[in-house]
């Protein structure tokens, strides 16, 4: 009995020694992957903090398909670091090479390679300090002509930056808010006191008298009547509102654009001469860009859908094969088909007898200017020393018998001389782009010699 227990605590004792030695070989491997496990951590923080990890994952992920598109190797996010925008603006007629990870890739613009000659040549004629000039298709959202004018060193891109005072533009967003979220028209009568384009506290109360001026929203839009959209500030849009339809238009939003372009800017508070004072534009604090400009006035003639802009049509390598296309990309929509309807007919009375009347003079009478629809508004105002005047146009045209239309930003910065204004530049614009058949590209992407450009 004494052996037969002996026999069993030394068998009992080897499968002890067994267990230790399987688990302390067990014990070494999982030390092991625990370390390799680590290392890797620390490899893919390192890496991803230089952009290595980024580019290695873009680079697996490209692919053809049928030849045509790749699966994302560009998007706009990184097209904004990559591009100068300098580059685009300066070779409208071919192609601009991008280099990218010691690659050569080839970009073709949407640029309509005539009408950026010729408004170049015109914007650069001027010598005002500053002009920016954007005109897009507002149905796809292509930049057609992008043109900036620098006559002032280290002056950054006039279109790409928002460090100008919207003025009176923003009226655009005000009209857009009562007519969409107050359920005004254009024939909507209002009142004011005092004149056109003060705004004085004693102007923005309910008194009636003999002296009180009556007027459409559409007249009071046209002649830019800065009583009658502060009290629409005060008394229907409010803080609420302003804030809405501002953010709907793209204030204080990034703009998802192939370029670097900085987001429009507007502050709110709680005073009520405040909101009267974004409501008309009576502020130096509500900046924007051309580039947002002509997004504005496209959402106008586009039935209130907000088009991402792009300027990039598509890229190749070299071997030909497509890696990026650009898209048409709506952002949003701004206010409803009724109300961009009524839109256009405030944007329209500007151009015949409001304040762009005087540069469209005689339009009714052109051949060219004559089959569109042209609508805009204007703004106007000095920086803070008076040195500096900002004149802008933001509008569309359409053609009555046609699908073309065109969205267009034009500022000009004046100094102490007022030169060519900003609408008169449009109107070039316009009546250029229309006088000629429409641009057509052979399937390649490329301008066919036989045809004419926009």
């Amino acid at each position: 009995m004494r052996k037969l227990q002996g026999w069993r605590d030394y068998q009992k004792r080897l499968q002890r020694d067994g267990l230790r030695k399987r688990l302390f070989q067990r014990g070494r491997w999982l030390l092991a992957l625990l370390v390799l496990f680590g290392l890797g951590i620390q490899f893919f923080k390192i890496n991803l903090s230089t952009g290595y990890f980024n580019r290695f994952t873009e680079t697996a992920d490209l692919f053809h398909r049928q030849g045509a598109e790749a699966s994302g190797i560009f998007t706009k996010k990184n097209l904004r670091a990559l591009i100068n925008p300098d580059d685009v603006f300066r070779n409208p007629w071919g192609k601009v090479d991008l280099h990218c990870s010691n690659r050569v890739f080839s970009m073709e613009t949407t640029l309509d390679a005539r009408l950026q000659g010729y408004m170049l040549k015109k914007i650069c004629a001027s010598q005002s300090p500053l002009i920016g000039f954007v005109a897009m298709d507002p149905t796809t959202g292509r930049i057609l002509s992008m043109i900036d004018s620098q006559k002032v060193d280290g002056a950054k891109s006039v279109c790409l930056s928002s460090q100008f005072p919207a003025a009176s533009v923003f009226k655009i967003v005000s009209a857009a808010a009562a007519i969409d979220g107050c359920h005004m028209s254009a024939d909507t009568k209002l009142t004011y006191n005092g004149r056109r384009h003060t705004l004085y506290k004693n102007q923005l109360t309910h008194r009636t008298n003999r002296y009180t001026n009556k007027v459409s929203l559409k007249t009071s839009f046209a002649r830019s009547i800065n009583p009658v959209f502060g009290k629409l500030g005060i008394f229907r849009l409010k803080k609420e509102l302003l804030e809405e339809y501002a953010i709907r238009f793209g204030f204080n939003e990034p703009i998802n654009f192939d370029l670097p372009v900085e987001p429009s800017r507007i502050s709110l508070d709680d005073d009520p001469y405040h909101w009267a004072e974004l409501t008309c534009g009576f502020n130096r604090q509500t900046l924007m860009s051309p580039v947002h400009g002509a997004m504005m006035a496209a959402s106008i003639v586009n039935d209130g859908k907000l088009v991402e802009p792009m300027i990039i049509e598509r890229i190749t390598d070299n071997e030909d094969k497509t890696v990026y296309v650009g898209r048409t990309s709506v952002a949003g929509r701004t206010i409803s088909r009724k109300a961009s309807r009524e839109m256009k007919a405030l944007m329209a009375a500007t151009i015949s007898y409001g304040t762009c009347s005087r540069a469209f003079r005689g339009y009714r009478r052109d051949p060219v200017l004559s089959k569109l629809l042209i609508g805009g508004k204007t703004g106007s105002i000095n920086n803070k020393t008076d040195e500096l005047h900002y004149d802008w146009f933001v509008g569309f045209c359409a053609e009555k018998k046609g699908t073309r239309k065109l969205a267009l930003a034009v500022l000009v910065v004046h100094d102490k001389l007022l030169r060519a204004r900003a609408p008169e530049f449009a109107r070039l614009a316009m009546r250029y782009y229309f006088k000629s058949s429409p641009r057509k590209r052979t399937p390649s992407g490329s301008e066919g010699e036989s045809h004419k450009l926009g």
